[in-house]
């Protein structure tokens, strides 16, 4: 579990600009990611390679069971694109779960597939952001884009304006920072390189 209470959670996402700049919202509970068996404080410094596969989310829910039949959507994000002294290319989007089903997160749909972060040479430490929100209902999300292993339609996004669009609430934030190593290059050839089809999901 994280080593931060709640409260100096929210102080380091004020302090590190994560709060208002990316999300304008005080979160209301705290957001647990684990890689294998690593469970990691904000702002924690990690490798690409130690990202290769999808972490484990936890949150609680309330313990009157009012949220038991409650969806919720979480967003992971690349904020620093290309780098943190240089955000001209928006938000990168690197995973997105939709229709969770209170907090099992077995019970979802991938509407964006997990890749590792992939901050290129030279562009120094980039921030990772994990955002938790509160459906109104389960969604159908018609209009977006379904995306498989591939880079087309993550990049140049803005998660605040994806939260405001379906009426979401912000319930948790996480991030971690991360920079270069030899795994992006191979990652980014089989990207490019990937058949897979982006697909826009209709009525």
């Amino acid at each position: 579990m994280s080593n931060l209470s709640f409260i100096e959670e929210i102080e380091k996402l004020k302090i590190n600009q994560i709060i208002p700049n990316i999300i304008n919202s005080i979160p209301n509970r705290s957001l647990q990611v684990k890689y294998g068996i690593r469970y990691i404080d904000m702002s924690d410094k990690l490798t690409p390679i130690a990202l290769k596969e999808k972490p484990t989310i936890e949150y609680l829910l309330k313990q009157d069971e009012s949220e038991k039949n409650q969806y919720f959507t979480l967003i992971l994000v690349s904020i620093d694109e290309p780098s943190q002294s240089n955000r001209l290319e928006g938000e990168f989007k690197q995973w997105i779960l939709v229709n969770i089903h209170g907090n099992n997160i077995s019970k979802s749909e991938e509407l964006v597939k997990y890749i590792q972060p992939l901050p290129l040479i030279g562009t120094g430490l980039h921030r990772y952001v994990f955002i938790l929100c509160k459906q109104p209902s389960k969604l159908d999300f018609i209009g977006e884009f379904k995306i498989p292993f591939s880079m087309e339609k993550r990049k140049d996004w803005n998660s605040e304006q994806f939260i405001k669009k379906w009426n979401l609430t912000v319930e948790g934030i996480n991030y971690f920072e991360c920079e270069y190593d030899d795994s992006v290059e191979k990652l980014l050839t089989e990207l490019i390189d990937s058949k897979e089809k982006t697909i826009q999901i209709n009525k």
